[in-house]
């Protein structure tokens, strides 16, 4: 890798720290400006405690929240630069099969090495039991994410990384993605999640696969935590969990699988040590790190 090379990975691993730090920070003050104005209303209410406004509106504003802080890192644009632009593959069924079940099979690799940590997936918040409060409350957990996490990392942060491999563009951006959720189980799932999310972005040249699949992923838990909650039928859960695997195993996608392209991966591990040489990046890793162990050791 030439010097110039180099340097523009540095700048691009700096502007991938930057806006995972951003994030952090922009949701830091809106949810606290969210807090204040609620309190304003009454004393001592607030997002967790929205005494005196209707639990929609409530949750509402915290899938608000949620995307204003997902759009905030775009800011850096201006001072980063545009990402590249993919290349956009035509999919057929058997490929779009094949993403699908190679996402499944990480994801659940993750959560069961979530589970081994905790002995439990669980760990969502309350829900509603029906109506508007339940819709908003599937607005903010599962669709909000869904589109907001992969335009900023998969289209953003695995966007600038993207010019230097897709090794290094898809562990980079799951990296920092999986250090965001905090607790060292949810750190563990959210690292399988945005690998295998990543890889769907690097192979598809879109972030359509994976707005489906991260989609698919948050309704299922969310699905699960409804069934735990108020005892609903567990059979919708493993109905939503096994059913679309086994359709997309009919349409053969091991035929889907790349018979070539090994060439193309050559030297990425070194790559991939000197992303970590960019001293943003590196502290943005630091920082993330701390506040998982903060936030996993005081439980």
């Amino acid at each position: 890798m030439g010097a110039a090379r180099a340097a523009a990975l540095r700048r691009a691993g700096a502007a991938c720290g930057c806006a995972a730090l951003g994030y952090l920070a922009a949701r830091s003050v809106l949810t606290a400006l969210a807090n204040a104005l609620l309190a304003l209303r009454v004393p001592g209410a607030s997002l967790a405690n929205p005494a005196g406004t209707g639990l929609a509106t409530a949750i509402l504003l915290q899938a608000l929240v949620s995307a204003l802080s997902l759009a905030a890192p775009f800011v850096l644009l201006r001072l980063a630069g545009s990402t590249p632009a993919p290349a956009p593959r035509r999919m057929n069924a058997e490929q779009w099969a094949a993403l699908f079940l190679l996402f499944w099979l990480l994801i659940m690799g993750g959560n069961l090495l979530a589970g081994a940590f905790t002995g439990s997936g669980s760990g969502q918040m309350d829900l509603p039991p029906s109506g508007l409060a339940l819709a908003a409350a599937w607005l903010a957990v599962c669709l909000v994410p869904a589109v907001g996490e992969e335009l900023l990392f998969r289209g953003l942060l695995q966007g600038w990384l993207r010019p230097f491999g897709p090794v290094v563009a898809v562990a980079g951006q799951a990296l920092l993605f999986a250090l965001l959720h905090g607790r060292a189980p949810a750190v563990a799932a959210a690292l399988f999640g945005g690998t295998a999310l990543g890889i769907a972005a690097a192979c598809s040249g879109s972030l359509v696969p994976g707005m489906a699949f991260h989609l698919y992923n948050n309704t299922l838990a969310f699905a699960g935590q409804y069934c735990q909650q108020y005892g609903a039928p567990q059979i919708i859960c493993y109905l939503l969990m096994f059913l679309p695997p086994l359709a997309a195993l009919a349409f053969a996608p091991w035929r889907a699988l790349p018979r070539r392209g090994a060439g193309r991966l050559r030297g990425q591990g070194r790559e991939c040590l000197r992303l970590l040489r960019s001293p943003g990046y590196l502290a943005a890793l630091a920082v993330l790190v701390v506040l998982s162990l903060f936030k996993t050791i005081g439980g």
